[in-house]
């Protein structure tokens, strides 16, 4: 009998193995009481996530399975990944940058869609005598830490063989950046749209040439989320493209939800709208992209492992 017990034992986990895996999971065999969506900032990249907030379309389908909505917004990377890792936030709106540095921190997140693309710049007082990529050198630049307007500066610095140590990086949220460009604290600001249209109407700032970096504007979601509510964040994706759908047919009012959500003025959106391209997908061209960004992440150490975007990161099977 006693020798029976071990058997009966690797029996019973066999046999919970088997049901983990092989027993067909749906939305209805886990409960779920609030869905949680945030965003990394604020920014008009996020016009179909705002656009769908706005009109109730996430809150439509969450109740539809049952649950509420919470929407918070984030200030820097820490709190996402640790959010995403503890199960207190759901769905998060951010470029693709730093849903690779979470993938590589072994962060459980997924892309599932996309939001646009656009050009991410750096602006500097209209009046600077920093003319080009070089004049940077010995510069204060601020940037919101591990976003792609870090990578996008770390970029442009390396293609134009400088050494991105030879520029101090100030890490600020936007709100900050800003007072710190205002006051000549800082020489510079790598950020995106509203901000650095809000520089240019003002008269306060002007891009600088050559410093237009691509960005894609991702939907992540937390893998375990998908992998107990397949269908919900089927559906959530689905809102997603029929705001982005929306908002082609209807650009103006588009633009009024924006700016309320945002709190800037009309005439800043309208300037960053033609910034930014709404029927973007994630294409084969895109992961690719992407794959670029995570190798030069890993390559300069910004990173500690390499992520294989395709079999790690993105995941297209939650498309409606």
């Amino acid at each position: 009998m006693k020798k029976a017990l071990p058997i009966l034992g690797v029996l019973l986990v066999i046999g919970g193995i088997c049901a983990a895996v092989f027993w067909p999971r749906s939305d209805k065999d886990a409960k779920l009481e609030v869905v949680r969506f945030g965003s990394f900032s604020t920014a008009v990249d996020y016009g179909p996530y705002l656009v769908a907030k706005d009109k109730k379309w996430f809150d439509e389908v969450a109740q539809k399975h049952g649950a509420k909505t919470e929407y918070t917004v984030f200030q820097s990377l820490p709190p996402i990944n640790e959010s995403f890792a503890t199960g207190r936030v759901d769905v998060v709106f951010e470029a693709e940058a730093p849903a690779i540095v979470g993938r590589a921190a072994g962060i459980d997140l997924k892309i599932v869609a996309a939001s646009c693309a656009l050009v991410q710049e750096v602006l500097v007082p209209t009046d600077s005598p920093v003319k080009t990529v070089a004049d940077l050198k010995g510069k204060k630049i601020a940037i919101l830490a591990g976003t792609s307007s870090h990578y996008g500066v770390v970029k442009m610095l390396t293609a134009q063989n400088i050494d991105p140590k030879s520029v101090e990086v100030v890490d600020m949220v936007p709100p900050d950046a800003k007072g710190a460009f205002a006051t000549r604290k800082v020489d510079a600001w790598a950020v995106w749209p509203p901000w650095v249209e809000q520089e240019e109407l003002s008269g306060a700032g002007r891009v600088l040439a050559g410093t237009d970096a691509k960005i894609q504007s991702i939907m992540a979601a937390r893998g375990e989320f998908g992998r107990k509510y397949p269908q919900l964040l089927k559906d959530l994706t689905g809102v997603l493209e029929r705001s982005k759908k929306w908002m082609a047919e209807n650009p103006d009012e588009a633009q009024k939800i924006l700016a309320k959500e945002l709190n800037v003025p009309l005439e800043v959106v309208r300037k960053a709208w033609p910034r930014h391209d709404w029927a973007f997908t994630l294409t084969p061209d895109a992961v690719t992209d992407i794959q670029a960004k995570a190798d030069f992440l890993s390559t300069n150490g910004f990173v500690k492992k390499r992520v294989d975007v395709a079999a790690e990161l993105v995941d297209l099977g939650y498309r409606p």
